[in-house]
């Protein structure tokens, strides 16, 4: 389905369409503009693949400073945190979303070279050959995607798994041709990597340091050293940034839960610390935050 428009500000574009993402399993949204979409860090539950194709977009990816220029290309792996900050006014780019339950099933067969390159960094830039191709590959799976096919789910995935390759192929070269054959912080990436998919896994169980660190096998001040170092910002933070924008979108798209029940949810023991958690890592109370989010609705 081709859809073309400008985002809104008070809801993020892929919550309002999320229904249609899951029930398609692919959506392709055609020429967005207006960029910034949301005033928050944004985790998006879908596998999004974004070509820009004019104009330039700042931002940041999981909390490091990105530029998105025309012609790259950029990979925002589920659960992982997306925010943009200003955009030029033509700045136009093209989302494919994949719904979490597809790429739960193509996971296993997606290029494994692509979670690994874009993890640390979440754009490429592109040929003007390479930039037509992905082009062309969206355009078809577009095409495919309207049409009342028997094997429809089949026919995407096999152009998922295409656009897979040819990410993988095109981003592999300019992502080994910038970096040294011994690239020293290669061990810290995989740690940071390791690091950021257990606080998927475990950020209701565990908001500790020492409860990651003891994951990697690890002490817990040589790995926020670690963590330190390659990211700029401490294990800490990452933790509660995390816990936050996860607390933040229950806040605004769960009016049905009270905040014990988010509390709860989130793995507090009660509202209390839940409370002061969430003021500590966002400078306002959570019932601030809800009260913001009501008032701009209206």
């Amino acid at each position: 389905m081709n859809q073309s428009q400008s985002m809104p500000s008070a809801v993020h574009p892929l919550d309002a369409m999320n229904l249609e993402i899951e029930q398609k399993g692919m959506l392709v949204i055609d020429d967005v503009n207006g960029l910034p979409a949301y005033n928050e860090p944004y985790i998006s539950p879908h596998l999004v693949i974004a070509v820009s194709h004019e104009g330039v977009s700042h931002g940041e990816y999981d909390m490091r400073p990105v530029v998105f220029l025309p012609h790259d290309l950029s990979v925002i792996y589920p659960n992982h945190m997306i925010s943009a900050h200003d955009s030029s006014p033509d700045y136009r780019v093209t989302l494919l979303v994949i719904s979490s339950e597809l790429y739960g099933k193509l996971r296993s067969r997606l290029a494994y070279g692509n979670s690994r390159l874009f993890s640390s960094q979440p754009k490429f830039h592109l040929t003007d050959e390479q930039y037509r191709c992905i082009c062309d590959v969206i355009r078809v799976m577009n095409a495919v995607s309207g049409m009342n096919l028997t094997r429809n789910h089949e026919i995407i995935a096999s152009f998922i798994d295409v656009l897979s390759l040819m990410a993988d192929e095109f981003c592999s070269k300019t992502f080994y041709m910038e970096r040294p054959a011994a690239d020293k912080s290669a061990s810290s990436r995989t740690y940071f990597e390791a690091f950021y998919n257990l606080i998927v896994k475990h950020y209701t169980e565990s908001r500790e340091v020492s409860f990651y660190a003891s994951q990697l096998c690890l002490s817990a001040k040589y790995f926020g050293n670690i963590i330190k170092q390659e990211t700029g910002v401490s294990a800490g933070e990452w933790i509660g940034r995390y816990v936050a924008i996860r607390a933040k979108l229950l806040l605004h798209h769960r009016m049905d839960l009270t905040i014990q029940q988010i509390a709860l949810q989130l793995g507090f023991v009660d509202a209390s610390s839940f409370a002061r958690y969430f003021k500590a890592h966002t400078g306002i109370t959570a019932k601030t935050y809800r009260r913001q989010w009501l008032e701009e609705d209206i």
